[in-house]
Parts: structure tokens; sequence; C-alpha cells
């Protein structure tokens, strides 16, 4: 198993993520995470349960890390615990690791194509995408990129990077309606 570490060591990582620091100028949000606040971001779901339990000492991996310093940026840019729990709501480890502006250890990102798949394999004709979606390669932002989620399914989460505003009502039921083709070919594929 990759290194774990109890409550109090995740938050000494996170605080070293993040330079130390002290309350902010308001006096409500710290820049770095305590225990206490480790374990309510829990209880709302900011931060992933444990890895293991032992007893009464919780062990918690990089996931975790991610996570409080990706909440901890975007706290600091401004977001509310709301628009953070939204944005970062199914956000996979590349996606935090971007946000927290740290790079996975064993995969770094990187913008290449995904594998082809095998010779005499066949693939399906995409009906949600006209075309496959690209990448373009880019550094990381000086400041956390907006997230915005729209929740499919109760498992599928569709992730907003960069939008230029919160989806309204109105967009998030024009994206539920469209989003129809994508979820049946998750569904055919066996991963939903």
């Amino acid at each position: 198993m990759s290194e774990t570490w109890t409550i109090g060591e995740l938050a000494q990582q996170a605080a070293d993520a993040l330079g130390g620091g002290s309350p902010a100028a308001n006096g409500r949000v710290r820049e770095v995470p305590g225990e206490r606040l480790i374990r309510w971001y829990t209880t709302i779901g900011l931060v992933d349960p444990p890895l293991t339990r032992r007893g009464r000492v919780a062990r918690y991996g990089r996931r975790h890390l991610l996570q409080l310093v990706a909440v901890k940026r975007l706290q600091a840019s401004g977001l509310s615990i709301a628009e953070i729990q939204a944005a970062l709501a199914g956000a996979p480890d590349s996606v935090l690791a971007k946000v927290a502006d740290t790079p996975p250890p064993e995969a770094p990102l990187t913008d290449a194509p995904p594998a082809e798949p095998p010779p005499g394999a066949t693939r399906a004709a995409p009906r949600f995408w006209t075309a496959r979606p690209t990448t373009t390669p880019s550094a990381a932002p000086a400041t956390p990129t907006p997230l915005h989620g729209i929740k499919l399914t109760p498992h599928v989460t569709l992730l907003l990077e960069g939008a230029t505003r919160t989806p309204t009502p109105h967009d998030i039921e024009a994206v539920l309606a469209a989003a129809g083709p994508l979820l049946e070919v998750l569904e055919e594929r066996s991963l939903l």
C-alpha cells in the first residue's frame, strides 16, 4: 500500500503543501486545515472517509491530501463551501492535483492521447460527441480553474472545468436531456 498518514500527519502534510500559514484576514477561514476541520470536511463529503481504521486510529492517503489542498486553494480564491462541494463532486485525482497545484506521484499529468485499441478490435461509433474530444497542452494555472459539477446519475457527474458561470437550472436540464446517449454508452460498456 502507498504511504498513509494519521489525521495529525495528514494535517501536517496539508500544511506543508500549502506553505504553512495563519488565520485569514477575516478570521474565519484558516489557510491550513486542522484535525477538527478534516473531520468536518469528511462529514460534509469534501474529503473521502479514511482508508482504514484500527481502533480509534484512522489512516489517510494521497487522495485525502489532494482533496484538502484543493479545498483550501479554492477557498483562498473566494469560493464558498457549497461552491467547492459542487466543483469537486466526483473529481478524479488528476483534477484534484491540478486544482491543488500538486502533481500526482506515480502518474504525472500528460496530454498524451489515449492508447489505440489493439488491431482487429471494433470501436463503437460515437453517439454523444460528433468528434473525439481533444486535449491541449497547458501549464497549471496560477489561480485554480473553476469547476462546476452536474450530477447525471447517482454515479456519474459531469465536470465543467473553467466554465465562465455557474450552470442555471435551465442549463442543467438541457445537459441532462443531451446526456442520454452518453449514459447509454456507459451502460452498454458496463461502466455504470
